[in-house]
């Protein structure tokens, strides 16, 4: 049981949120999972995380976006502007637990962290910015046809391929799990999704002089689902003095899920302890 009342995320009645906490934490971490995905992933997937984390007195807290997971909406959509929204209640509500904060956001969930801290860094004692979906600085015609589309077809499926479920993890047992898995979305992202997508990340692009908290970004490069040069040049650009950038050769999209797992689980959780 806990040890003093904490204050528990609660976003809207159509939103799923969810936490695991310790008895004693030291610090509390905000998870944000990826496109067609949903929180509990993490319990089981993902090397465990969200049970590694409770082992060293983190508590973890976090909310399945609007068309994913648990929470009510057409499945695979979401604006992105309205999570950054969303995420950012939530770190205003665990303000209150008087703790230090961690974000960690992967894919979707990484673009939407940084659109978040972007907005605002206050009281986040660190970050972690897994195999982001952050797009690189857009041109003209990308902004112009990703409204265009975002506007009158938004549901619709974007024009462009997408990786299949092989793209996940180089780990079979990974990719058979998600393909039987009926809570993951396994269809393409929407023209909303990819309007916005380009939305945040241009406005993260526009302030990262401005980015100072202790931040550790994560890719691999084999990655077919996002684009790690975006998270190299993001490690290049931000301003701040505390920053690590770690690329796993070779590796695909979900890095805790695939042959580099062990590697990146470690490299995650040491740099956490470092600093919390």
């Amino acid at each position: 049981m806990s040890k003093f009342n904490r204050a528990e995320i609660s976003l809207a009645p159509d939103i799923a949120t969810f936490s695991w906490t310790v008895a004693s934490p030291r610090a509390q971490l905000l998870l944000q999972h990826g496109l067609g995905e949903y929180s509990e992933r993490y319990v089981e997937q993902y090397s465990s995380l969200i049970p590694r984390l409770n082992e060293l007195d983190i508590d973890v807290y976090a909310f399945d976006l609007p068309g994913h997971g648990k929470s009510a909406g057409e499945r695979g959509l979401i604006d992105l502007q309205v999570a950054v929204w969303l995420h950012l209640k939530a770190r205003e509500i665990l303000v209150a637990n008087n703790l230090p904060t961690v974000l960690y956001g992967h894919s979707l969930g990484g673009l939407i962290t940084a659109g978040s801290l972007n907005r605002n860094a206050a009281n986040v004692a660190a970050a972690v910015i897994g195999s982001s979906a952050l797009h690189l600085p857009s041109q003209g015609w990308e902004r112009a046809l990703s409204q265009a589309l975002g506007k009158l077809l938004p549901n619709a499926p974007m024009p462009l391929p997408r990786p299949g479920l092989e793209a996940l993890s180089r780990v079979q047992a990974v990719v058979d799990a998600a393909a039987k898995d009926p809570m993951f979305f396994q269809g393409k992202a929407k023209n909303l999704v990819a309007k916005s997508v380009i939305e945040v990340s241009d406005e993260v692009w526009g302030n990262t002089g401005n980015w100072k908290v202790p931040t550790l970004i994560m890719h691999g490069t084999a990655d077919t689902s996002t684009d790690h040069r975006a998270s190299v040049r993001l490690a290049e650009e931000i301003a701040s003095v505390d920053k690590d950038l770690k690329l796993y050769e070779g590796a695909y999209h979900e890095l805790l899920n695939d042959t580099v797992r062990d590697q990146a689980v470690s490299d995650l959780l040491d740099w956490l302890l470092a600093r919390v």
